[in-house]
């Protein structure tokens, strides 16, 4: 996992930010994508798609994926 510090510093974070589909914007993983799916793909016992972050769920439903 990312230190904290180490996230503070991540270069992409902020271009990340601009587009995330995520509309918990005061999670502290927003825009660091490494350690939200990291995060989501952790959780236990819930449904396929919520292992997802939104911005992989987006995709899902582009592709007809029901939610």
């Amino acid at each position: 996992m990312i230190s904290k510090k180490n996230a503070e510093d991540c270069s992409d974070r902020i271009k990340i930010n601009k587009y995330c589909s995520c509309p918990k914007t005061e999670c502290e993983r927003h825009g660091l994508c490494c350690q939200c799916i990291l995060a989501h793909k952790a959780r236990k016992d819930v449904p396929f798609h919520i292992k997802l972050p939104h911005c992989l769920r987006d995709q899902l439903i582009e592709i007809g994926y029901k939610i």
